[in-house]
Protein backbone atom coordinates (compact mmCIF):
# COMPACT_ATOMS: atom_id res chain seq x y z
CA UNK A 1 0.00 0.00 0.00
CA UNK A 2 1.43 3.36 -1.02
CA UNK A 3 1.36 6.18 1.51
CA UNK A 4 -0.01 9.62 0.69
CA UNK A 5 2.60 12.42 0.77
CA UNK A 6 1.38 13.68 4.17
CA UNK A 7 1.61 10.15 5.56
CA UNK A 8 5.14 9.75 4.12
CA UNK A 9 6.19 12.99 5.83
CA UNK A 10 4.71 11.83 9.14
CA UNK A 11 6.42 8.44 8.81
CA UNK A 12 9.79 10.11 8.16
CA UNK A 13 9.32 12.30 11.25
CA UNK A 14 8.43 9.26 13.37
CA UNK A 15 11.54 7.48 12.12
CA UNK A 16 13.70 10.50 13.00
CA UNK A 17 12.08 10.69 16.45
CA UNK A 18 12.74 6.99 17.11
CA UNK A 19 16.40 7.42 16.17
CA UNK A 20 16.75 10.42 18.53
CA UNK A 21 15.02 8.51 21.35
CA UNK A 22 17.33 5.52 20.83
CA UNK A 23 20.42 7.76 20.88
CA UNK A 24 19.25 9.42 24.11
CA UNK A 25 18.44 6.06 25.70
CA UNK A 26 21.79 4.51 24.70
CA UNK A 27 23.67 7.54 26.04
CA UNK A 28 21.46 7.88 29.12
CA UNK A 29 20.75 11.55 28.48
CA UNK A 30 17.95 13.84 27.31
CA UNK A 31 19.90 15.84 24.73
CA UNK A 32 17.20 15.51 22.09
CA UNK A 33 14.13 16.02 24.27
CA UNK A 34 13.34 19.43 22.73
CA UNK A 35 13.84 18.06 19.19
CA UNK A 36 11.52 15.16 19.97
CA UNK A 37 8.80 17.51 21.28
CA UNK A 38 9.09 19.59 18.09
CA UNK A 39 8.81 16.46 15.94
CA UNK A 40 5.74 15.29 17.85
CA UNK A 41 4.08 18.69 17.27
CA UNK A 42 4.93 18.51 13.56
CA UNK A 43 3.53 14.99 13.28
CA UNK A 44 0.31 16.03 15.02
CA UNK A 45 -0.03 18.98 12.63
CA UNK A 46 0.32 16.63 9.63
CA UNK A 47 -2.36 14.29 10.93
CA UNK A 48 -5.36 16.61 10.79
CA UNK A 49 -8.12 17.09 8.26
CA UNK A 50 -7.95 20.40 6.33
CA UNK A 51 -8.43 23.65 8.26
CA UNK A 52 -10.03 26.68 6.60
CA UNK A 53 -7.99 29.85 7.11
CA UNK A 54 -9.80 32.17 4.68
CA UNK A 55 -13.53 31.89 4.03
CA UNK A 56 -14.64 31.31 0.41
CA UNK A 57 -15.91 34.34 -1.51
CA UNK A 58 -18.86 34.41 -3.95
CA UNK A 59 -19.57 37.02 -6.61
CA UNK A 60 -21.79 37.52 -9.64
CA UNK A 61 -19.45 37.11 -12.59
CA UNK A 62 -22.14 38.21 -15.04
CA UNK A 63 -25.95 38.28 -15.10
CA UNK A 64 -26.12 34.51 -15.61
CA UNK A 65 -23.24 33.17 -13.47
CA UNK A 66 -22.10 33.22 -9.85
CA UNK A 67 -18.59 32.07 -8.96
CA UNK A 68 -17.17 30.86 -5.65
CA UNK A 69 -13.51 30.77 -4.60
CA UNK A 70 -12.26 27.81 -2.59
CA UNK A 71 -10.87 30.02 0.17
CA UNK A 72 -7.49 29.18 1.70
CA UNK A 73 -6.72 25.98 3.57
CA UNK A 74 -4.06 24.35 5.70
CA UNK A 75 -3.68 20.58 5.79
CA UNK A 76 -2.94 19.89 2.12
CA UNK A 77 -6.45 19.32 0.73
CA UNK A 78 -6.57 16.99 -2.25
CA UNK A 79 -10.08 17.93 -3.40
CA UNK A 80 -12.81 20.52 -2.92
CA UNK A 81 -16.59 20.21 -3.11
CA UNK A 82 -18.92 23.19 -3.59
CA UNK A 83 -22.53 23.41 -2.39
CA UNK A 84 -24.72 26.41 -3.24
CA UNK A 85 -27.35 27.81 -0.86
CA UNK A 86 -30.35 30.01 -1.52
CA UNK A 87 -31.34 32.17 1.44
CA UNK A 88 -29.19 29.95 3.68
CA UNK A 89 -30.68 26.62 2.55
CA UNK A 90 -28.82 24.13 0.32
CA UNK A 91 -30.39 24.19 -3.12
CA UNK A 92 -28.74 21.06 -4.55
CA UNK A 93 -26.40 22.88 -6.93
CA UNK A 94 -22.69 22.06 -6.84
CA UNK A 95 -19.56 23.23 -8.58
CA UNK A 96 -17.39 26.32 -8.55
CA UNK A 97 -19.90 28.21 -10.70
CA UNK A 98 -23.67 28.50 -10.43
CA UNK A 99 -26.04 29.21 -13.31
CA UNK A 100 -28.46 31.88 -12.10
CA UNK A 101 -32.13 30.97 -12.59
CA UNK A 102 -35.09 33.37 -12.99
CA UNK A 103 -36.39 32.18 -9.60
CA UNK A 104 -33.16 33.38 -7.95
CA UNK A 105 -33.96 37.08 -8.49
CA UNK A 106 -34.33 38.90 -5.16
CA UNK A 107 -32.80 35.96 -3.27
CA UNK A 108 -29.40 35.63 -1.63
CA UNK A 109 -27.03 32.94 -2.86
CA UNK A 110 -23.88 31.75 -1.11
CA UNK A 111 -21.55 28.77 -1.30
CA UNK A 112 -20.03 26.33 1.18
CA UNK A 113 -16.73 24.70 0.26
CA UNK A 114 -15.67 21.38 1.78
CA UNK A 115 -11.98 20.43 1.57
CA UNK A 116 -10.83 16.83 1.84
CA UNK A 117 -7.47 15.18 2.45
CA UNK A 118 -6.47 11.63 3.39
CA UNK A 119 -7.44 12.31 7.01
CA UNK A 120 -10.93 13.74 6.60
CA UNK A 121 -13.12 16.56 5.34
CA UNK A 122 -13.91 20.01 6.69
CA UNK A 123 -16.56 22.48 5.55
CA UNK A 124 -15.64 26.16 5.57
CA UNK A 125 -18.08 28.72 6.95
CA UNK A 126 -20.63 29.87 4.38
CA UNK A 127 -19.38 32.53 1.97
CA UNK A 128 -20.76 36.01 1.70
CA UNK A 129 -24.27 36.27 0.27
CA UNK A 130 -24.82 37.62 -3.25
CA UNK A 131 -28.21 39.19 -3.87
CA UNK A 132 -29.34 38.30 -7.38
CA UNK A 133 -30.99 41.34 -8.97
CA UNK A 134 -31.17 40.30 -12.62
CA UNK A 135 -30.84 37.25 -14.86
Amino acid sequence: MALAPAQQDAAAKVQEMVLLLAADWLNNDRTHAQDIRALLAAIAADLDPPVNVDVPYAWQQDAATLTCTMGNWDGQPSSYAYAWHTDGVANGASGETYAVQPGDVDHGLACVVTATNALGSTAAPMSNTVLVVDV
